[in-house]
């Protein structure tokens, strides 16, 4: 309903139009009234009668109540006195907030008559709150390039008083930089602004710290205070500087890549990326970068590649540093490359002869020049090759040599020669080079073919394939060519009955042989012959050797059964007894193989059998046994199959099938009765048991005591071999060092010393240490072999001294040198060992070598020119020095005459030749073949004397740019030269070559000097040169760029650089003073980035040739921004509408400001700008793209419009800024509200027209969506009244009636015109008074309850319930227990009922047999006047519980003799023994009972049925089952829990109907208990294991005691394991590594008896089982135990 006055009767709309002209008046007057914020609670506002005009009291007769808009009341009215009251304290900030003025609106309600009357309290502000900032610290970033006068807005200050309370100054603290302005905004707030005053510089002061302070305008006033930090902003205005113009460093030529050169540091004042340095190479040669890398951050140089001192010996670089504002600055490095010995000399070959005729005398054989890049002593060198030699080394001139023949050569002596040709220099450590040459020696036919072997084994498989290769035979011949070539053939057999040529064949070329057929071993295991070996020299030369072949078997025969007879005849059967043992032998299987070895061992397996678990067979022997007793129920026929199988891969087999027929009489091996019992007294187990056991022990304690008596003897009678200390001298590891002696390591080593064969070299090899000098000298089994030589002297060698080995030709010795540890400084002469052999080997003496630290030493051959290492020598030269040079002399005056006298007329001969060389000129790039000089007119010499008399041109790089025509004597090119390629940058480009003459022999030295053309153009390394310059660069600044790189030299290098035209730079070209020129260029004019932001020039290099090259490089210049413009926005003023019901999150708008700077200084941020905290709170600005975001949810009814300023700041510190108005539209998002002023909820039946309620309606928001419709539902005897302002009341239609209807649920529906329309509806609930008109009625009318017997008495065992429709005490019942109807029921001993909750008890336990069932009634009375009563009947039903056990019946259990029942033995298994009958008191599944055979004489033989009782035999009785059994059954019911009884059986075991008992069994049970043997063994066991167990538990205790008492008592130490105390281990890590020794052992002497004494450890340990402990000296102890 849309209003009740539409739908009511005539009635309603009369009073309600009365009701509403009362009204009218009444409301039209509005009180006012106002107060200071703050007052404390009971504060007199005034006196309300007074002010309506009423008299004293008449508000209290009129029910006059105070109602405010909300449900908080901040007033409250006496209405006696009339005066009007603050109910608490108000606080103006959180009530209205920043609204001013702050009007709280309330109503006054007078009840009777009703009228309303509308008042205003307005609240004052006072200066209670201070000014205070969102920030303590505000951050302002200012660039140093800022010009006075320049304003920097800061954030203002908030203040939650309005008025002149709030913030109305700022002041700044005291400062020389800035000063402080307050300016007025817009909508009346405060706002400062900081002022430059005096320029900023970052390099003398980086920040400020200012206090800025908020004063308001209170009395007193108030302040706020927040700190400015001001971070002054680098400008590039400092170019970066080097610690040094110039560094200076020298760097060895080996050092590795990647090593430190130099470190160049340069620093900048600026900040940031300004002050960020860059390191770079600046304009370096192309050789510089390939060698060097920079790193850009650190500025360390570091080596990109080897350096190589013969390439280059000094570089020369400039480095610059770049900040990030486009300066730079430079400095120079000048890097001295030193000299290393780090090229081995070279060999360049000119000439060699490889092949030499046997008869041929003194003949050149090779032609060489030797050479060394180095400098200095590391570019000198000697040259040599191996003594025992036919060939002669002479030198020529400048380092060139000829190797000659010397005499006539044997090839059968020896055929071939490697002639080694040793080049060392003398530099340190000293560099060698060989060479190596093989000189062959033609051959004539002189030995006949070898086989590596005279005879030859081969073995072949049985039933091989035919043509299968067996094997091969190998003869080799010493000559050569086809002198060599062997034929390889079969021989006749010396057995005519070996047909050889079907069994064997061979190949003629390699000796492969092959068989022709399958063999067979069995018909033959063996032959041989001999193989014929021949060459085809002339005559031909043949030998021969034996081949034997051996046949292998293989598995190709099965096994053959010999017994039982498989022939198809009637077969065998094997009888067996019945009663026959496990075990007991029926047959046995005879197999035999025709194969050998494993392949003929059988083995035997049962396959398959009648009855499985019967009969078993032996696997070796094949013997067929019974593997259990026989029963009468075994079947009497039996059909076994055997597997026969032999042991070959894959194995073969055979079976056999054997029958066996079970037979009963004669053959029972035993009596029934007598032997029966006799048997197991024979065989008893535990007798044999306690024996066996009984022994162990007891040789197992003797064995301990006799153990450890020998070992303490043993230890006493070695005590005095080592400080009274018993330690075995036996065989120690190698990493034992014995230590008793003198020195650091007292100790000898074992070296090998060898000289083996045919090695090439004639060096010793001295090797490492094989074993200690703990060992016999004439032991070998602790020495390692070597595969080399076998060692057959006993010297030993002198650790700390390294050798190298030596080999002598033909020569196979091995030597053993001691040298002893007291040898130290100086040689010792020693007699020369002996030598054996061929000519060529030499006698060697023994040297004293003195010891250094990490020296090397080296022996060499007396022949040999290698020097020792100038590092173990010392400052002076030693002795070992002055012996080698010595040796070396003496070699020089031992050689032949004939090699003087050579020698001397080769150096006369090319003196004159050597003395200047001779010199050609040519252009570089010249054509090949072109004509030079004529050599045979320079030297003097005819024509064709040069072809006579052999002439070459050698050159040391040994490249052939050069070609002599012999004949004519003309030098011309043999390819096309190129300048630059052969000598680089270097400007005299030299190439010296030499003119060989071999007959008779004479060298020319020469040189060509080649000319340099104009063939290359200048070439930048960069093509493009980029170049970045602050557009505030000053005009006349000059910038270094890269210059141009010319392979060319002298005059056609570079001479001039030129720039493209343009209106801002210009060039000029500088001189290094070195010869090197490079340009610079100068600003003309300013730059201006947003007009030219790039410039691309092009620079030329001009080089000096004819016609000049030139070579072009692009300048692209880029103008580096500096912050010169400000940040403008797009629009000034931004207006945007938005939904109060926008999420968070939602755009609102985006604003966009540009910057025409670039880099930092165009990258703007977006911020607020003086917002207050309302603003923070609900909106947020991206930083980056301006776009503003919701960050909480509007609400048109809190605030309707908000206005932002926006400010967009760059990286330099300017800022514009922008004003971003937004305007909230109202949607219609709040339900409207009631309430509730005044509410009766219980209301009387007689009551009629009484108001029930009064309440206010509201709706927060605006328009449409605040306009509301009031109603109720239809059907209720209710009206709904509307008052003044929005104020309904809620009264009565007439009487109501509580027994048609106690209670109604009134729902008030207010709803807004909104779109949507909200609704809100209000719940009240009307209560009606009562009478007693109704009497109490049960929930039912008869009631059944269960209680299980053996109750705890009072348990609750049931409820009965009963309601009356009354209320009040109307509706109170209570209950009691009526009389039962049987007089002979004993109600009040059996059930108590609680007279408020009708809960029943049960008074006492019942019990299920005596009383099953009873019922009873119950009255229930109300508590009204008069009272009323009902009653119901009860039902109470006993359930049984399982509390009796279970009786028995049969068999009686009462204490008379057992019942015995009597079982036959032939009874089948299920035979019935007896059966056990028992009942139970209980009723249900409490009196089911089961059986259980809880225990018997015999497990297993007998079983009782669960659910009957029977006692039944569970399988066949044997003889060997005892006669008694004694049964133990239990008997359960099937109760929870469950209860059982047991009943005993006695069963006996009888042979038919006349023997009941048997006397053996139990006459032979009473021995077996009391039997004396079994008693001793017994107690002999117990006693010797009791005394064992105690020895080993004493000894263990005193063990323990010992070592708990480890700090008491010194003694000697005996080392961890069996080895002396002397001995270290040296096999770990670090100086020394070896493991604490002790020696334990017993003084005498001492004072005390008996007493241990530990020693301190030796040495340190360095083990983990005792590592950081040391053994301390303990007290002494007595040695109870006498060891």
């Amino acid at each position: 309903m849309e209003t009740p006055l539409l739908k009511a009767p005539g009635k309603r709309q009369v009073t309600a139009i009365i009701t509403l002209l009362l009204l009218w008046e009444a409301g039209g007057t509005t009180l006012k009234y106002s107060v200071l914020e703050e007052r404390d609670s009971g504060f007199f506002v005034a006196n309300l009668a007074k002010d309506l005009g009423l008299g004293f009291g008449e508000l209290a007769k009129r029910g006059a109540q105070i109602l405010s808009k909300g449900n908080k009341q901040h007033l409250q009215l006496e209405q006696k006195s009339g005066n009007l009251l603050l109910k608490e304290k108000l606080d103006r900030e959180e009530l209205c907030g920043d609204t001013d003025p702050c009007i709280l609106h309330f109503q006054v309600l007078l009840k009777s008559p009703l009228q309303f009357i509308q008042g205003e309290l307005q609240l004052r502000d006072v200066n209670d709150h201070a000014p205070e900032f969102l920030e303590q610290e505000i951050l302002l970033k200012i660039p140093e390039s800022s010009h006075p006068g320049t304003a920097f807005p800061l954030k203002i200050a908030q203040d939650l008083d309005v008025g002149s309370n709030t913030v109305q100054s700022y002041t700044i603290s005291t400062n020389t930089h800035f000063h402080l302005f307050t300016r007025n905004h817009s909508d009346g707030r405060k706002y400062p602004e900081l002022v430059l005053d005096r320029a900023l510089d970052r390099e003398e002061q980086p920040e400020l710290r200012l206090t800025l302070t908020a004063q308001d305008g209170g009395s007193p006033p108030r302040t706020g205070v927040s700190q400015v930090l001001i971070v002054v902003l680098d400008i590039n205005d400092n170019a970066p500087e080097f610690a040094q113009q110039l560094y200076e460093v020298q760097v060895s030529e080996n050092s590795p890549v990647g090593s430190h050169v130099i470190t160049v540091s340069a620093r900048d004042l600026d900040a940031g990326t300004h002050g960020e340095l860059s390191y770079s190479f600046f304009q370096s040669s192309n050789q510089v970068i390939q060698v060097f890398e920079i790193n850009a951050v650190t500025g360390e140089i570091r080596l990109k590649r080897m350096l190589d001192f013969e390439e280059t010996r000094s570089y020369r670089m400039e480095i610059e540093a770049s900040d990030g504002g486009g300066l730079s600055g430079k400095c120079t490095i000048a890097i001295e490359v030193t000299d290393v010995n780090d090229n081995a000399p070279e060999l360049t070959m000119s000439l060699l002869i490889s092949d030499i005729p046997e008869n041929t005398l003194d003949t050149v054989v090779a032609v060489f020049g030797i050479s060394d890049p180095d400098s200095g002593d590391n570019g000198k060198m000697t040259c040599f090759i191996q003594d025992r030699l036919p060939f002669l080394l002479k030198l020529t001139i400048e380092n060139f040599y000829t190797l000659v023949t010397e005499g006539a050569l044997d090839r059968e002596n020896q055929a071939e020669y490697n002639i080694t040709i040793t080049v060392t220099d003398m530099g340190t450590p000293k560099l060698k080079t060989e060479h190596n040459i093989t000189v062959r020696v033609s051959d004539v036919n002189d030995n006949a073919p070898a086989f590596t072997q005279t005879s030859y084994t081969l073995f072949i498989q049985e039933n091989n394939s035919p043509a299968l290769h067996i094997g091969s035979v190998s003869a080799t011949d010493r000559d050569a060519g086809t002198n060599a070539q062997v034929t390889y053939s079969l021989l006749p057999p010396q057995d005519p009955h070996l047909p050889l040529a079907s069994l064997v064949s061979i190949n003629a070329d390699n000796g492969h042989l092959f068989a022709l057929r399958a063999l067979d071993f069995e018909a033959l295991q063996a032959f041989e012959f001999r193989v014929g070996a021949t060459d085809r020299g002339s005559p031909a030369l043949s030998s021969q050797a034996l081949v034997r072949v051996q046949v292998l078997d293989a598995n190709d025969n099965s096994p053959f059964v010999l017994y039982p007879l498989q022939n198809g005849s009637a077969p065998c059967t094997e009888l067996v007894p019945r009663a026959a043992e496990p075990g007991y032998l029926v047959s046995k299987v005879v197999a035999v193989d025709g194969d050998s070895g494993q392949n003929a061992w059988l083995s035997y397996q049962l396959l398959k059998a009648t009855e499985p678990g019967l009969f078993g067979v032996w696997a070796h022997n094949g013997e067929v046994r019974t593997a259990r007793l026989l029963s009468e129920r075994d079947a009497a026929k039996h059909r076994l199959l055997v597997l026969v199988k032999d042991n070959g891969e894959p194995p073969l087999s055979a079976s056999v099938t054997l029958h066996v027929l079970l037979v009963d009489g004669l053959s029972q091996p035993y009596l029934p009765l007598p032997e029966a019992a006799a048997e197991p007294a024979q065989a008893d187990p535990l007798t044999v048991y306690l024996v066996i056991a009984l022994a162990s022990v007891s040789s197992l304690f003797l064995f301990s005591v006799l153990a450890f008596i020998a070992v303490r003897l043993c230890r006493r009678s070695r005590a005095g071999w080592v400080g009274g200390c018993s330690v075995p001298e036996g065989h120690f590891p190698g990493h034992l060092v014995d230590v008793t002696g003198t020195g650091t390591l007292s100790q000898s080593y074992q070296y090998e010393v060898c000289l083996t064969g045919g090695s090439g070299s004639n060096e010793f090899k001295f090797l490492k240490p094989i074993i200690p000098n703990l060992l016999p000298q004439g032991s070998s089994e602790e020495i390692e072999e070597n595969a080399n030589f076998r060692n057959n002297f006993g010297f030993n060698f002198s650790p700390n001294t390294e050798f190298e080995s030596f080999t002598d030709n033909n020569t196979n010795f091995k030597y053993s040198l001691d040298f002893p540890f007291g040898f130290q400084q100086h040689g010792v002469p020693v007699p020369e060992l002996p030598r054996k052999g061929n000519r060529g080997s030499r006698s060697w003496g023994k040297v004293g070598i003195p010891l250094h630290k990490h020296c090397y030493y080296k022996l060499i051959s007396k022949d040999s020119v290698a020097a020792i290492s100038e590092s173990c020598l010392g400052p002076s030269e030693s002795r070992f020095e002055r012996l080698i040079k010595g040796r070396m002399e003496a070699r020089v005056e031992r050689a032949v005459q004939k090699r003087q006298v050579l020698l001397l007329c080769i150096f006369l001969g090319v003196y004159w030749a050597g003395a200047e060389p001779l010199r050609y000129f040519v252009e570089e790039e010249t054509q090949r073949g072109t004509f030079l000089a004529n050599l045979a007119n320079d030297l003097g010499l005819g024509v064709g004397e040069l072809s006579a008399r052999g002439s070459r041109i050698v050159s040391d790089q040994n490249v052939r740019f050069l070609q002599l025509n012999p004949r004519t004597g003309d030098l011309l090119l043999n390819e096309k030269l190129d300048r630059e390629e052969l000598c680089g940058p270097t400007e005299s480009c030299v190439l010296p070559f030499q003119l060989l003459l071999e007959k008779p022999f004479q060298i020319f030295r020469a040189e060509l000097w080649i000319r340099d053309i104009n063939d290359h153009s200048p070439v930048f390394l960069d093509r493009e040169i980029p170049l970045k310059i602050l557009e505030s660069t000053t005009p006349g600044e000059a910038f270094l760029l890269e210059r141009a790189q010319d392979s060319d030299v002298g005059t056609n290098n570079l001479r001039n650089y030129t720039i493209s035209p343009n209106a801002y730079f210009h060039i000029n070209v500088h001189d290094n003073g070195e010869g090197t020129i490079y340009p610079e260029l100068v600003l003309d004019r300013v730059l201006d980035r947003e007009e030219v932001p790039e410039l691309s020039l092009t620079l030329t290099a001009l080089d000096g040739g004819s016609p000049p090259r030139s070579g072009t490089a692009l300048v692209r210049i880029q103008v580096v921004d500096i912050n010169d413009n400000v940040p403008e926005f797009v629009q000034s003023l931004y207006k945007v509408q938005v939904p109060e019901n926008s999420p968070v999150g939602s755009l609102v708008v985006a604003v966009s400001a540009r910057d025409l700077d670039t880099g930092s200084n165009g990258e703007i941020v977006y911020a607020f700008f003086y917002a207050t905290e309302r603003i923070l709170k609900t909106f947020q600005i991206n930083s980056t793209s301006g776009n503003i975001h919701l960050k909480a949810e509007l609400n048109y009814e809190e605030m309707q419009t908000y206005t932002l300023t926006i400010q967009a700041k760059d990286g330099g510190g300017l800022s514009g800024k922008c004003t971003v108005v937004v305007h909230v539209t109202d949607i219609n998002d709040n339900p409207p509200e009631l309430l509730m002023s005044s509410l009766t909820s219980s209301i009387a039946e007689n009551s009629a027209e009484t108001i029930v309620a009064v309440f206010r309606i509201r709706d927060k928001d605006s328009g449409n969506n605040a306009k509301m419709l009031c109603s109720i539902q239809n059907d209720l005897p209710f009206l709904l009244n509307p008052s003044v302002e929005n104020f309904y009341t809620l009264v009565t239609n007439g009487a109501l009636d509580r027994e048609s209807r106690d209670e109604y649920n009134i729902t008030i529906t207010v709803t807004d015109l909104g779109t949507p329309r909200l609704i809100t509806q209000h719940n009240i609930t009307v209560l009606v008074s009562d009478v007693n008109d109704n009497a109490p009625a049960f929930t039912q009318t008869s009631y059944t309850l269960f209680i299980q017997e053996n109750n705890s008495p009072a348990l609750h065992i049931g409820s009965v319930s009963a309601t009356d429709r009354d209320a009040g005490a109307n509706a109170q019942v209570t209950y009691s227990l009526l009389p039962p109807q049987d007089p002979h029921l004993p109600l009040d001993s059996l059930v108590s009922i609680n007279a408020d909750n009708g809960h029943l008890f049960a008074l006492r336990a019942l019990d299920f047999e005596a009383l099953q069932a009873f019922e009873f009634r119950v009255g229930a009375t109300d508590r009204g006047s008069p009272a009323l009563s009902s009653q119901a009947l009860v039902r109470v039903q006993v359930l049984d519980a399982n509390d009796n056990s279970p009786f028995v019946l049969y068999p009686l259990q009462n204490g008379s003799a057992p019942c015995t029942e009597l079982v036959p033995r032939a009874a089948e298994p299920g035979y019935l023994v007896s059966k056990v009958v028992a009942v139970d008191g209980d009723s249900g599944q409490n009196a089911w009972l089961s059986y259980q055979l809880l225990k018997a004489t015999e497990p297993g033989l007998f079983g009782v049925w669960a659910h009957n009782g029977e006692v039944r035999t569970a399988r066949l009785l044997s003889e060997r089952d005892a006669a008694k059994h004694r049964l133990l059954v239990l008997v359960k019911d099937n109760g929870e829990p469950p209860l059982s009884a047991s009943v005993t059986l006695h069963v006996l075991l009888v042979d038919g109907l006349s023997q009941p008992y048997l006397p053996l069994p139990e006459a032979a049970a009473e021995p077996a208990q009391a039997d004396p043997l079994t008693v001793y063994l017994v107690i002999a066991l117990a006693s010797v294991s009791s005394l064992f167990l105690f020895s080993v538990l004493a000894f263990i205790a005193v063990r323990l005691c010992r070592r708990s008492r480890a700090g008491w008592v010194g003694g000697c130490s005996v080392p961890e394991g069996h080895f002396p105390g002397h001995l270290v281990d040296v096999t770990g890590t670090g100086t020394l590594s070896q493991s604490y020794q002790y020696e334990v052992c017993l003084r005498s002497g001492s004072g005390t008896t008996n007493e241990f004494k530990f020693l301190k450890p030796m040495i340190s340990n360095l083990q983990s089982q005792s590592a950081g402990k040391e053994a301390e000296e303990y007290p002494p102890f007595r040695n109870d135990l006498g060891f």
